[in-house]
């Protein structure tokens, strides 16, 4: 198991270095470098949105903080009205030093309106913005007034924006409390006013880019202030708006929607200001939020695609000259076993092939012949009619002998000069002898002109010798099929002579 385990890296890196393990490879390389550049696109996707998140919740804080503040303080302006009311003694003061008990301050700060004190009736008992208060002024039609008539659970109120009354073109929103007899009933209102710029004021300077936006509303759907400013979308109520819709279904959290007013799609981060009907949402675009994202991930897959552009023509060109390489490796290898003038196998390779069959025939019992062979009179061919004509008889001759020898087990090699030779494994010496006739005749019916042979034409001699079992040794069979050739040789010429029993004999030697 352990070998195999060692094999297998060195079995991997040999697949890789072949001309499809190669493109392969490189396609897979690619695909990884493509992969990874994703990747990174992707985390920085998110650390994209993660920031842009974390800054707009950032600045929501700081909204809701300045708005509680705010809030909280005006609060306690209308408390400390409430208080001063239950007090009889500071309500039997003179208007004016009533009014400073009364009224802080806070009353008079920029964006805050007038304070007025309401009895259980509904009139005016107390106004921070006059000392000639008259009992006769009816306020009781007002809402701020109704709903703690109305609710003797509710203790404090915000109002839809709405016009003022006090200040012609101004709008604003009305803050009441109720004010309680000591028994616990229903003894008035004190009422106030913020105006909308204040709201406004806290949007002013925040920095939202290009297309980002921002907003103050109420959780009716009021919308108190925006950002960037639109005039004709202040104070109108949104309820049926899509996006309101989400963001009142959690009091806080993000969401990704588009505003019908301009159609850009924002990442909304809201929440609901503690104990008030108020919500803070910042929304900076997706464009914004995305567009360093957009350049860098451009150029991060640019560089995964020229990585691609580069890699994947070299890998080819690399294969091509790794198969170019392999081919030329195979020819090599070819050629080094076989004969150039002829195709057939060299000596080297007959020999090699000659020991295997042996061997097999050692262990199985199975015959193995050996056809040795030359061209008859080929001395005298090449001095009557040249060299280049003797080749050219060579090649002839082997070819028709090839066509005889057609088995896939059978092995034909030139041993040298004019002298070939062919291995049949599994054929006993009467099937060798019949197969060196046919040999033999293909031959001679080539009819090449021989003026130096007996017959005219250009014949061949051939020897043949079969061994099975422990007495198939290379040595030996050569040994016997060469001395069946000189057989052949003695007897004329153009013939088939098989090894004798003397031959073995022979070639047995002394013991």
């Amino acid at each position: 198991m352990h070998r195999e385990l060692n094999r297998l890296p060195l079995t991997l890196i040999s697949r890789m270095l072949t001309p499809k393990g190669v493109i392969a490879s490189a396609t897979l390389l690619w695909a990884s470098v493509i992969a990874l550049c994703g990747w990174i696109a992707y985390q920085s996707y998110l650390e994209a949105i993660k920031l842009a998140e974390q800054n707009a919740h950032n600045l929501l804080v700081a909204i809701e903080r300045d708005l509680d503040r705010t809030v909280k303080s005006y609060n306690l302006s209308l408390e400390a009205a409430i208080n001063g009311a239950r007090d009889s003694r500071v309500m039997a003061l003179p208007t004016d030093l009533r009014n400073a008990v009364l009224f802080d301050n806070s009353a008079t700060q920029r964006y805050f309106g007038t304070i007025v004190l309401l009895d259980a009736q509904g009139r005016v008992i107390a106004d921070s913005s006059s000392i000639d208060s008259s009992s006769a002024t009816d306020l009781s039609d007002r809402q701020s007034y109704r709903v703690h008539r109305q609710d003797p659970r509710l203790d404090f109120w915000m109002s839809p924006p709405h016009s003022s009354r006090r200040r012609p073109g101004a709008t604003e929103i009305t803050v009441s409390r109720r004010v309680s007899a000591p028994d616990g009933s229903f003894a008035g209102v004190v009422i106030g006013t913020i105006n909308l710029d204040f709201f406004r004021s806290l949007l002013d300077g925040l920095d939202l880019k290009r297309l980002g936006a921002a907003a103050i509303l109420m959780t009716d759907g009021s919308l108190l202030a925006k950002a960037p400013y639109s005039q004709a979308l202040v104070g109108r109520n949104i309820g049926s708006n899509s996006i309101f819709r989400k963001l009142m279904q959690e009091r806080s959290g993000f969401l990704w929607g588009m505003t019908s007013f301009d159609g850009v799609k924002r990442l909304h981060v809201f929440r609901q200001v503690r104990n008030l009907p108020l919500i803070v949402d910042i929304s900076p675009s997706e464009d914004d939020i995305l567009a360093d994202w957009k350049d860098q991930s451009f150029l991060v897959l640019a560089l995964g695609l020229l990585f691609g552009l580069v890699i994947l023509p070299t890998s080819f060109l690399f294969a091509r000259e790794l198969a170019h390489r392999r081919v030329s490796e195979i020819e090599l290898r070819r050629q080094a076993h076989l004969d150039p003038l002829t195709g057939l196998e060299n000596r080297g390779s007959f020999d090699r092939s000659l020991q295997k069959a042996c061997a097999l025939s050692s262990r199985t019992g199975s015959p193995v012949s050996l056809l040795f062979f030359d061209l008859d009179k080929f001395k005298t061919y090449n001095d009557t009619y040249g060299h280049q004509a003797g080749d050219e008889v060579l090649k002839r001759a082997t070819a028709a002998a090839s066509q005889v020898l057609q088995r896939s087990t059978d092995r034909f090699a030139r041993y040298g000069g004019e002298e070939f030779v062919a291995i049949l494994e599994g054929a006993d010496q009467m099937q060798a002898a019949e197969i060196a006739e046919r040999v033999r005749a293909s031959v001679e019916n080539l009819q090449i002109v021989h003026a130096g042979s007996a017959t005219g034409s250009v014949t061949i001699s051939i020897g043949v010798a079969s061994v099975s079992g422990d007495g198939a040794t290379p040595q030996g069979l050569i040994g016997l099929a060469d001395e069946a050739l000189y057989d052949a040789k003695a007897a004329g010429r153009n013939c088939v002579k098989q090894a004798s029993p003397a031959h073995r004999a022979t070639d047995a030697g002394p013991s």
